[in-house]
This record gives structure tokens, C-alpha cells and sequence, in this order.
């Protein structure tokens, strides 16, 4: 890079960070808050109640779908952090963070997104049309049904509605009399009326929400009665929709005025359906030289009608194209709601909604401040790192983790990620991993600086041979994110995304970011100081040169008795599945007086529940509440008696209501996680496969079983809760271990060439030797704060900092002590590597990437060979071969063999 070019950089990253500072000045005007999870500011809870359908009872699965539908609608993007829950046999909890408007949210939730596409004129039935077929508008529900009240007695009606003498609306509409009295013990109070709709019937309403309504020149409120036999009326239904092409968009058309609209494209059969009503429709119009209409009807309510130009002879043979629209929207976030409910497809049962209230969070203050000093230690620790072992190149990394937090937190502003303590914790984990490409492409530097070029020419070489490594590292992470992303839901889909995210930010601020710095620094007279850019000193120390790949017998047989332990622990101990995964109790109770969280938290402690989660309901007074709700794992009768006396003499808790709750991660959302994994596996087994051969790719994959077991193993060994954070601790260890395991096969790939007379044993080990001083490294400067939260966190963020320390301790011994061995195994068996197995006489002149091997050569000077793994002695052989020389002795040797050959000459 160039210094004109490195001052632009520089120019673009310092424009990208005033961007950042006004998202996050609160007097800007682009300034943007941070949503915080609801265990740290609580939120709003809303409960849904099912109304069972009129042909059949409620079911499991009705209940089950409904809560995955639900979460598509408040988590398209995995990031909103919502708890949504089954209470009882018939109700649905969803608490959301940070929620600036209930109704709202609410009122999106539990939409039926029932959709129905009719051809206006044939489906609406009397009063609602004329003699001449063109549709007549009633102002009141009321005087609709009113007038058809004889027919309705006559049939068996499933719409039934109940209306006080002031004829408003109480009830309806609901599918049994029984239903529409029950609120009233099935008599019907004096002055009110109950009226059904006629058998085959439904009343459909039009409004605002549309531009204009069928039969009257403006949008008054209107009612309709319709025929209704499916699957012949309506015409189409919401599941001949394309979800995947259902979205908010603008009206560009000429006369549309960029409009909000809600574009929606067929499936194949609804394509060629809607082709035929639409053809019908214009030969109906010919006849009666009158236009006729399609209307789009959400959720009973006429949202557009849109009609077929009878006098176009283009329209003659209907609409093709499989699209329509819903227009008349009056903003934009409308289109969007809309967009979302269609995208997420229908609720199988009508919700309606029993209750909604503000909740608190639910962790204490003292958590939060907990986590803040482990993080800040956390990140302290990792820049006292830096500065001590990379010294000046350290101070370009520390810059470079600012670029990367500072862009980081745009990111979280613009997706507006919900932070969570674990999600914070998480953030924090990420700095030390974005490090990690800082490392990589100083060791590189402090390698070519080692074999005599210039620091400015060691920086130019290491970031040019240190990005290959970068990006295949990389590639194979996003790979992981991408698929895990675009198949899995919940939580597990905005891991996906903010990893997603946190590679590519890392890639920008390593190979742009911190270049342009060196690059600009160049000029400095420090640069030409190996020691103040840590590049002096003899390299790799020698207690680091074990036989790794000769040895590999006893790694193999170390991890598969810990494997052997870790799957008998999963199988006869199982997982401790928190309420997360298991469901469990949910109490409730009141206080005469506010009472705060920590009170009653500490009362659940005593009684051995000091993993409850615990929430305020409503609004606080005098810093607690007076409505609590705990839940809890599902507790024996003894338990919740034990609870609610110590609740009783501590706090005065009275009104208990006790329900069983059901799991948050549910098993659609592990099955969809599972999927994502085992298809991002194959794909980075092709891309490794192509980028190396695939013989690397199997010791990837077994290096990352081998980490996620013994991280799984050792929570069932210990009996540890396996929580929401645990997932996402694990899912770090995934993409943490191939990423480490990329790294050093990346060596290997480049040593082969250059090597191409060793023996795969000598290959495999220069590489490790060469690439562990890397690893051990970024194991460190990742494991730094991840012990600080350990340490440090408190309770709340143990079990989230445990499982990273296992698994990232794993992932370091299985990329060095399993991965690589495991390659030699399969490499050995070519028949290249098989004949010079042993051949160590075959290492003259061979060189590394590294040059370890040079370095192995001299400290072995005058020393047995068997004291260095490249020239130790086969197994059983008489003699071991002499012991490799100093470069002057080899270079004699040379021009002694040069001499000798028959077409060679002395020089």
C-alpha cells in the first residue's frame, strides 16, 4: 500500500468514525439508542389466549406453530432477544425489550393474518349488492346482520356476535351461541341482542385502511356480508402466497406517487388461478360494460379492490405474472407490518389478548456493574498484551480493536441488536478474537524481519503472504454464519448474523485499517528498530519443538479417553437443561407494599432457587413493585410450598397463581440450528477441499466434534445449567476451533511446496512449530477476557465464561495436538510421503515458510540427531543419520555434489 493510498484509508476510516460518534451523541440528530435486553431493562409482556376453531379442538401443534410464527414476527433477524413461551393449555407469553409502543406491538403479534382474495362482484350476497350487480355498503355492523336475521335462524350459522342495547359490539364474532353467551352464563342480558351471520356466510368490513370501499365514493366505515365456501369462496387464500416474495415497497408506477405498498407474488397454482378469475373477470365486465373487481381482504377487512379493465383487450386472457399489491397504506411502517404478518404465513388459531404490562428486568443493577468491571479488565488485560509482546506493531493493534469496537457498535445501532448481558459479554469476547487477525499478519512480519529483510519490507511481505491465510480463516467462518443465518431462527439466527458481522469488520479493520497506520508510520526511524517492533530474539523458543506429528499416538490417546468420559457423562448423567429448554413453573403473587427485586431474589436463594428468574410487573414505586412473577425449573408440590412460605414471611406475598411454562428454545429452533450446522459442514468441506485437498477437510471436521463433545461432556460431568448462553458459548467454540485449525493447515499448504523432499512428518512439524507462537497467542489474548468475566462477572455470567473456557482450550489443543497429527495420518499414506517417510537425508536444502528449519538446522549443530523431531532416527535403525550442519558447511557440501555429477562443474 502506498502512502497516498494509506492517507485515503485512513481519510475513510476517520469519516466512518464521525458517522459512528453521532449515532451515539445523544444531541445529534442521528443520534440512536441502544436496546437493552429484558434482562437488563425489562420490557413489555403480552398474553395471548386461544380461541379454539369452531370444527375441532386445540391442539399442542396449534399452539406450537403459532409461537414459531410469532417469533418470525418480532425477530425476522434474530437480534430482538424476545422470551415467547406456551402458559397453560391455551395461552401464549411473549415478553419484548424495550417496546415503545404496546398496542402496536401487540396488535402485530397476535394478527390472525388471515388472507383471502375474492371476485368482489359474484362473492358478496344480499343486502350487500344490487339488482345490477354493484355492491351496497352497510355503515353499521349491526344493521347488516339485522336485516338477514331470518335467514341466519333458518341454517346452522358459526359466526354469532352479541350487541348491547347502545348496539355496539361486546362479542364476536365466535364460532357457537354457547361462546357468544358464556361471559354471561348463557343468558343473554336485558337490551342486548345476539345475532348471527346467515350459514355460509361472513361479514367483511372496509375502512381508512382502504383508499376507497366498494359501492360509496370515500373510505367510511362499512360492513358487507360475503359467501363463504371454501375452497370455491374466496377465490384464493393466502396459501396460494409466495412468502419469500411478499415485502413493503413504494408505488412507482406513473399515478402512484411513491405510495407505501405491499407487493405479493403466487406460487404456481395461485399464478395461474388468479390468470384465470382475472380473465373471467374482464369477460364479465365485456358483458355487462361494467368493470369488475378483486378484492384483497385481510383479516375480514378489505385493504384494496382493485379492478379489471374490461375495455383492454390485452387483459383478454387475464393476468399473468403471479403478482398483485395491496395499496392505501398510510406510511410506510404499515407496509412493513403487513409485509411481515404475510411473510410469516397465518396463525392457525385466532389469539386475542389478555393482558399486556410493563415487566422489569430481570437482573439487578449489581449484575450489570459486575459485568462492566470484568469487561473493562477483560480489555485492559488484552491491550497490556499487545503493547508488551507486539510493542509498536502492538499500538497498531490497539488502534485497530478501537476501529473494530467503534464499528462494531454502528452496527448494533443500525440493526438495532438487543444487548443481553451474555450478548455483551459476547461483544467483549469478540475483541479478543478480532485481534487474532492482527497477530497473524505480525508474526508473519516479525518471521521476514527474522530472515534479514528491512522492517518496511517485512511489513509490505507479511500483510501480502499473511491475507491469503486471513481469508481462507475467515471464509470459513462466514460460511458457518451465512448458512447458520439463513436456516436457523431465534437467537441462534442473530449469533449468526452479529458473526457475520463481527468477520467481515475484522477483515476491513486488519487488512485496511491497521496497513494504512504502518503504512503511514513508515517514514518513522522507529520502524527500523527490530527489537521496538518485537521482531528480535531467536524466534521460536526450542522448548516448543516437540515431535507433534511422531507423538501423535499419545494426543490421540489422551483425547479419546477424555472424549470416552465426556459422551458416558452425556449418556448416563444427561444435560442439566435449564428452563430455557425444559420449561418449567411460573409464580406469581402481590405485595401490600413495593418490594425490590433484590428482596425477593434473595428470599428464592435461601430456599434453593437462586437460579430463578424473577420480574416486577407493572409500574415501580419507590424503586420495587407490588406484582412479581418467578420462574423457575418445574418444582414439586413440596418446593413450591417451601417458596411461597418463605415469600409469606418475608415479603408478605399473597394471591399466588402458579402455571407450567414451556421451553423459549424450542425444538424447532434447535432442529433449524442442527440443519445449519451439519449443512455449513459440507460446504466448508467443499471449499476446503478446493482450496487445499480434501484430506484436510476431515480432520477439520473431527477436530470440531472433538471440541463441542468434550465442552458438552464436561457441563454433563459437572451437572452445570445448560442455559440460551450456553448455545451461543458453543457456537463460539465452532467457529473459533476451525478458524484456529484454517490457520495452521494454512502453513502446511505453503511448507509442501517449499519442502517438497521432506518427509510429511517434517512438513506437518515445522508448521506447528512455525504457527504455535500464533496460537498460543491469540488462545491467550481471547482466553483474557473470558477468565476476567469468569472471574469477575459474578453467577450470571459463569456458566456463559465456563463454557468458552473449555471449549476454546479445546479448540487450541485439537487444532495442534489432533488436526494436524490427524492430516499426517492420511497423508502418509500417499505414495510420495510413503517412500521418504524416513528419509531425513532428503532435508539438505529444504527451507520453510518460517525458516524454523533453517533454525532447527543450526541449533542441532554438533548435537545428536535424535535431540530435534526433523532428524530424529527412524525406529529401530542401527545408526541415526548425521546430525544436519551449519549453512556454510552445507553450502560446501553442495558444491562438492555439483562437482561430482556427470554434467556439474567446480566453481
Amino acid at each position: 500500500m502506498t502512502r497516498r493510498a494509506a492517507i485515503i484509508v485512513l481519510g475513510l476510516v476517520v469519516a466512518a468514525l464521525v458517522g459512528v460518534a453521532l449515532l451515539a451523541i445523544p444531541a445529534s440528530p442521528l443520534h440512536k439508542e441502544t436496546t437493552l435486553g429484558l434482562d437488563l431493562q425489562g420490557g413489555l409482556e403480552v398474553t395471548l389466549q386461544a380461541v379454539p376453531p369452531a370444527d375441532r379442538e386445540l391442539t399442542d401443534d396449534d399452539l406450537d406453530r403459532s409461537v414459531e410464527i410469532m417469533r418470525n414476527r418480532v425477530d425476522r433477524l434474530g437480534v430482538a432477544e424476545p422470551e415467547i413461551r406456551k402458559q397453560g393449555s391455551d395461552q401464549i407469553t411473549i415478553q419484548l425489550p424495550g417496546v415503545r409502543d404496546p398496542e402496536a406491538a401487540a396488535k402485530v403479534i397476535g394478527k390472525t393474518a388471515q388472507l383471502e382474495l375474492y371476485d368482489l362482484e359474484t362473492s358478496l350476497t344480499g343486502p350487500s349488492i344490487d339488482a345490477r350487480g354493484n355492491p351496497v355498503p352497510t355503515p353499521k355492523l349491526y344493521d347488516l346482520l339485522a336485516r338477514v336475521q331470518s335467514v341466519a335462524e333458518s341454517g346452522n350459522p358459526d359466526q354469532w356476535y352479541v350487541f348491547n342495547a347502545k348496539k355496539k359490539l361486546l362479542v364476536g364474532p365466535v364460532a357457537t351461541r354457547e361462546a357468544a353467551l358464556e361471559q354471561w352464563d348463557g343468558k343473554l342480558p336485558k337490551g342486548h341482542k345476539l345475532f348471527a351471520a346467515p350459514e355460509g356466510t361472513v361479514a367483511v368490513t372496509c375502512g381508512p385502511n382502504a383508499v376507497v370501499c366498494p359501492g360509496q365514493p370515500g373510505n367510511q366505515r362499512s360492513w358487507y356480508l360475503f359467501k363463504y365456501d371454501p375452497p370455491e369462496i374466496p377465490q384464493m387464500t393466502g396459501a396460494d402466497l409466495k412468502l419469500s416474495g411478499t415485502r413493503a415497497d413504494f408505488d412507482t408506477s406513473p399515478g402512484g406517487g411513491g405510495a407505501p405498498i405491499v407487493t405479493m407474488e403466487f406460487t404456481d397454482r395461485g399464478a395461474k388461478k388468479f390468470e384465470e378469475i382475472t380473465r373471467d373477470e374482464w369477460i364479465r365486465g365485456r358483458v355487462r360494460q361494467a368493470p369488475q373487481h378483486f378484492a384483497i381482504v385481510l383479516d375480514r377487512e378489505i385493504r384494496t379492490w382493485p379492478q379489471i379493465d374490461y375495455t383492454d383487450s390485452s387483459l383478454s386472457g387475464g393476468i399473468g405474472g403471479g403478482r398483485a399489491q395491496i395499496q392505501g397504506l398510510q406510511s410506510l411502517d404499515e407496509a412493513k407490518d403487513i409485509a411481515i404478518v404475510l411473510q410469516t404465513g397465518a396463525l392457525p388459531v385466532k389469539f386475542v389478548t389478555l393482558d399486556q404490562t410493563a415487566i422489569s428486568a430481570t437482573l439487578g443493577k449489581d449484575s450489570l456493574d459486575e459485568a462492566k468491571r470484568a469487561a473493562l479488565i477483560g480489555l485492559l488485560a488484552v491491550v497490556v498484551f499487545l503493547l508488551v509482546v507486539y510493542r509498536f506493531l502492538g499500538v497498531v493493534a490497539v488502534l485497530g480493536l478501537f476501529v473494530y469496537a467503534a464499528f462494531l457498535y454502528a452496527t448494533i445501532l443500525l440493526f438495532n441488536v438487543t444487548l443481553t448481558l451474555p450478548g455483551i459479554a459476547g461483544l467483549v469476547l469478540t475483541l479478543g478474537v478480532a485481534a487474532d487477525a492482527n497477530i497473524v499478519i505480525f508474526e508473519r512480519i516479525k518471521e521476514e524481519a527474522r530472515a534479514g529483510r528491512s522492517i518496511r519490507a517485512a511489513i509490505s511481505t507479511g500483510y501480502s503472504k499473511g491475507f491469503a491465510t486471513i481469508v481462507d480463516a475467515n471464509v470459513v467462518t462466514a460460511i458457518t454464519a451465512l448458512v447458520l443465518f439463513a436456516v436457523a431462527t431465534s437467537s441462534v439466527r442473530g449469533f449468526a448474523l452479529m458473526l457475520l458481522i463481527g468477520t467481515a469488520i475484522s477483515m476491513l479493520t486488519a487488512v485496511l485499517a491497521t496497513r494504512a497506520f504502518l503504512a503511514v508510520l513508515a517514514g518513522l526511524r522507529l520502524l527500523d528498530n527490530p527489537r521496538l517492533m518485537g521482531a528480535s530474539g531467536g524466534g521460536i523458543p526450542s522448548w516448543l519443538k516437540l515431535d507433534y506429528i511422531g507423538l501423535r499416538r499419545y494426543w490421540f490417546g489422551f483425547s479419546a479417553v477424555v472424549l470416552a468420559i465426556a459422551i458416558l457423562a452425556i449418556g448416563i448423567k444427561g444435560l442439566n437443561l435449564g428452563i430455557d429448554f425444559e420449561g418449567g413453573t411460573q409464580l406469581s403473587f402481590k405485595t401490600p407494599a413495593p418490594v425490590a427485586l433484590e428482596d425477593v431474589r434473595a428470599v428464592a436463594g435461601d430456599v434453593g432457587q437462586a437460579d430463578a428468574v424473577i420480574q416486577g410487573r407493572g409500574a415501580t414505586r419507590d424503586g420495587g413493585y407490588q406484582d412479581f412473577q418467578i420462574r423457575t425449573e418445574t418444582l414439586t408440590t413440596d418446593e413450591t410450598r417451601r417458596l411461597q412460605s418463605g415469600l409469606e414471611r418475608e415479603v408478605d406475598a399473597q394471591a399466588f397463581g402458579a402455571k407450567n411454562v414451556s421451553a423459549s428454545f424450542g425444538r424447532q429452533i434447535a432442529n433449524s440450528a442442527i440443519l445449519a450446522i451439519v449443512v455449513s459442514l459440507l460446504l466448508i468441506v467443499g471449499y476446503i477441499s478446493v482450496r487445499f485437498q480434501w484430506k484436510f477437510a476431515v480432520p477439520v471436521l473431527v477436530a470440531l466434534a472433538h471440541d463441542v463433545l468434550i465442552t458438552i461432556g464436561i457441563y454433563a460431568l459437572l451437572g452445570r445449567e445448560v442455559t440460551t448462553a450456553t448455545v451461543a458459548a458453543i457456537l463460539t467454540v465452532l467457529g473459533y476451533s476451525i478458524y484456529d485449525t484454517i490457520i495452521i493447515f494454512d502453513r502446511i499448504r505453503e511448507n509442501m511446496p517449499l519442502m517438497k523432499r521432506a518427509p510429511f512428518r517434517v512438513i506437518g512439524n515445522v508448521s506447528l512449530w512455525e504457527t504455535i507462537p500464533r496460537s498460543l497467542a491469540t488462545t491467550f489474548i481471547t482466553l483474557l477476557p473470558i477468565i476476567s468475566l469468569f472471574a469477575f462477572g459474578g453467577d450470571t455470567l459463569k456458566d456463559f465464561a465456563f463454557a468458552l473456557l473449555v471449549g476454546i482450550g479445546s479448540g487450541a489443543y485439537s487444532s495442534i495436538f489432533v488436526g494436524a497429527p490427524l492430516l499426517a495420518v492420511f497423508k502418509e499414506r500417499e505414495p510420495e510421503y510413503a517412500r521418504r517417510r524416513d528419509d531425513e537425508v532428503a532435508l539438505a536444502d529444504v527451507q520453510s515458510v518460517g525458516g524454523a528449519l533453517a533454525a532447527a538446522a543450526e541449533e542441532v549443530a554438533g548435537e545428536p540427531a535424535s535431540s530435534v523431531a526433523v532428524a530424529t532416527a527412524p525406529a529401530g535403525a542401527e545408526e541415526a543419520p548425521p546430525a544436519p550442519s551449519p549453512p556454510s558447511a552445507k553450502r560446501e557440501r553442495r558444491r562438492q555434489r555439483r562437482s561430482t555429477r556427470p554434467h556439474g562443474r567446480a566453481r
